[in-house]
């Protein structure tokens, strides 16, 4: 279900309940005496805790702990392919663009010079092309064109506009000849577009080439051909989800806010009038015929939610295979085990997993087996979310997939830190960083087998760019990317973030391997300050939030990290933020942990540092931190002498 959230104030933490509310106000205002006593104690108290860290194998096949690149060949490097070395941007973004294995194995360096551990590459198998096929194709209904890899056409060949099988190979080699991890994006729920005509027609598509390997939901007395005629004969087939769920929302000129009757085009996503909340979540206005209510994968709480139309719908004209035809079974397992002995992959990221029956998910799994799967789980639903790495039963369940992506937060993470009106929680998230922190709280608290294999994003190859839902605030994305790097997970970051790219699924190579943009050299900082603090297999802990500050620290014993961010714009940024509460020095730090001999001028303590300037944390006398600007900081002790408050 829709996660219950408090629209009025985040629960803090139980400790911070006993603060005096003289250290919750100006940074200026500092408590008693006694009370400052009391507060130091409570931090005594949670500083002490005995903390231990996941287990940590380290093996090429395990992706948590590692920091992900993704890459959309068609849209990364034309290098060798049918545009060689044309550096001009792609004009036509619905088309082909002509990326290719050769291009991205040619930019290995630039990726590795940001500090990834590995790259995830979207499907590679080969997709349906309309370029020679008659005119239905173009007009009745054809989804386009297949340059993303989502719409499988073949599963045994790479796409020709990639390259052939053999330069996968040699692509996968020379990410692991400089020391990095292949990811490759796989599709089990549905093949490409199918449609009367060729080159979309069901015998075409490899090898699930007869109707009966698909669902066929409604279709009643009409023939394959009727029911496959085009995607907008509602409601055949009948769908997994309907038009208009993603729809944009306006923004209003006048008041800035988001228009959520979108014009009075209402979207599903979003009721008539708020308040925005579980009762009014998936309002019945919306695009689509009058009988068809889009429920999301796990949102139980909407009103003529069906599982089975989850699984057994199609996505609009792309063939929705059926998981209870021992066909189909037999013929993806088997590809599975092929998949990663041809080309020596590390990891899956598995898309639109939850369309897929848990059941033949836990099969796949154990088919990659040790290649570890990641799937697509969009919901915010967070129990719904974690089954799909054990799902519950009587007996104490089963396992299913090593990880997914992580939506739950991802929802709460661009309306809070850049006002993203565009999310499923956007009506009660935006702006409002303790949303996020409640639902990353849910996370660590919740039924996971392991929050270390969620992979966190704030944009991916089905979602705006960062720098786009930013505004292109240079504070407000440094502080949503040093959430992607800081949560408990998997940090992925998408092609073109690190050039300020605010194009969907837009070219990369016009920005000519740029190095020295802000956004390269941070993102590597992110990458490097991660490595050496080591936070990956460290516990999590969110400390504080207000409305527009979201503090959390990462903890194992003996060390911990602290990391604050906020949404507050770039504007004015030389205007300090004041943040509620600043890390405590552990008791080996304090000076009764000092022997008073050695207690000598210039002897080394501890000193909490910035690790992006190397300064010393500013702390004031009733334990508040005060950061120079609206950039995040993270962290870290430092064991040398004092270092200069510059």
């Amino acid at each position: 279900m829709f996660p219950k959230l408090a629209l009025l104030a985040f629960v803090l933490p139980h400790f911070l309940r006993a603060l005096p509310d003289s250290c919750l106000g100006d940074a200026d205002s500092c408590p008693s005496k006694e009370d400052s006593s009391m507060l130091q104690l409570h931090r005594d108290a949670k500083t002490q805790k005995v903390l231990t860290p996941s287990s940590s194998p380290e093996d090429r096949f395990n992706l948590e702990g590692k920091s992900v690149y993704l890459i959309m060949t068609d849209r990364f490097n034309r290098f060798g392919g049918y545009s060689a070395n044309d550096t001009a941007a792609c004009t036509d973004l619905n088309d082909w663009c002509n990326g290719t294995f050769a291009g991205i194995r040619e930019q290995l360096p630039y990726i590795k010079g940001m500090g990834f551990d590995c790259i995830w590459v979207t499907p590679v198998v080969e997709n349906p092309s309309v370029d020679d096929a008659p005119p239905p194709a173009h007009d009745e209904g054809a989804s386009g064109y297949g340059y993303h890899g989502y719409w499988a056409q073949n599963y045994y060949k790479t796409d020709p506009h990639f390259g052939s099988n053999d330069e996968l190979k040699e692509l996968v080699k020379a990410v692991h000849d400089i020391g990095m991890c292949f990811v490759l994006d796989i599709v089990m729920n549905h093949m490409g577009p199918i449609h009367p005509w060729e080159p979309l027609s069901v015998e075409k598509k490899i090898p699930f080439d007869k109707p009966e390997y698909y669902h066929q939901v409604d279709r009643g007395d009409a023939s394959w051909d009727e029911y496959t005629a085009k995607y907008g004969s509602w409601p055949n087939p009948a769908q997994s989800m309907g038009p208009g769920t993603l729809c944009k929302l306006e923004i209003n000129s006048t008041t800035g806010q988001p228009d959520y009757t979108n014009g009075g085009n209402y979207c599903n996503n979003y009721a008539n009038s708020p308040p925005y909340d579980n009762t009014t979540y998936l309002g019945e206005d919306a695009p689509g015929p009058p009988d068809l209510k889009y429920c999301g994968a796990g949102n139980f709480d909407c009103p003529g939610y069906n599982q089975t139309m989850v699984w057994e719908g199609w996505f609009f004209d792309l063939g929705d295979l059926n998981h209870s035809h021992p066909f189909v079974v037999k013929k993806q397992l088997e590809w599975i085990e092929w998949v990663k002995t041809q080309f020596d992959i590390d990891a899956i990221r598995l898309d639109t997993a939850p369309y897929v029956p848990w059941t033949f998910l836990a099969k796949l799994q154990e088919a990659a087996h040790p290649v570890q799967i990641h799937g697509e789980v969009t919901t915010t639903n967070i129990s719904f979310h974690a089954s799909f790495q054990k799902y519950p039963t009587s007996d104490g369940g089963f396992k299913v997939l090593a990880g997914m992506e992580n939506f739950p937060p991802f929802y709460m993470a661009t309306p809070g830190y850049c006002g993203d009106p565009n999310q499923p929680s956007s009506p009660v998230a935006m702006w409002d960083l303790r949303k996020l922190g409640h639902t990353m709280t849910e996370q660590i608290e919740g039924p996971y087998v392991t929050v270390d294999g969620l992979m966190n994003f704030v944009d991916n190859q089905d979602y705006t760019p960062v720098a786009s839902t930013c505004g292109s605030d240079e504070s407000r994305i440094k502080n949503s990317l040093t959430w992607v790097f800081f949560c408990y997970g998997i940090p992925t970051v998408t092609w073109g973030t690190e050039q300020g790219n605010t194009v969907y699924r837009n070219s990369l190579w016009q920005y000519g391997w740029d190095t020295t943009t802000w956004q390269y050299q941070f993102i590597k900082t992110l990458n490097s300050i991660r490595k050496k603090a080591d936070v990956r297999f460290m516990k999590t802990e969110v400390v504080h939030a207000t409305a527009d500050t979201l503090t959390f620290k990462r903890s194992a014993p003996g060390k911990e990290v602290w990391v604050y961010t906020n949404s507050l714009s770039t504007t004015a940024r030389s205007g300090k933020v004041t943040y509620a509460l600043a890390p405590p020095l552990p008791r080996r730090c304090t000076g009764a942990w000092w022997n008073p001999a050695k207690n000598l001028p210039g002897h080394k303590k501890c000193y909490w540092v910035d690790a992006f300037t190397g300064r010393r944390a500013e702390i004031t006398s009733c334990g508040k931190l005060v950061a120079p600007n609206k950039d995040p900081l993270v962290l870290v002790l430092s064991k040398s002498k004092c270092p200069s408050k510059r």
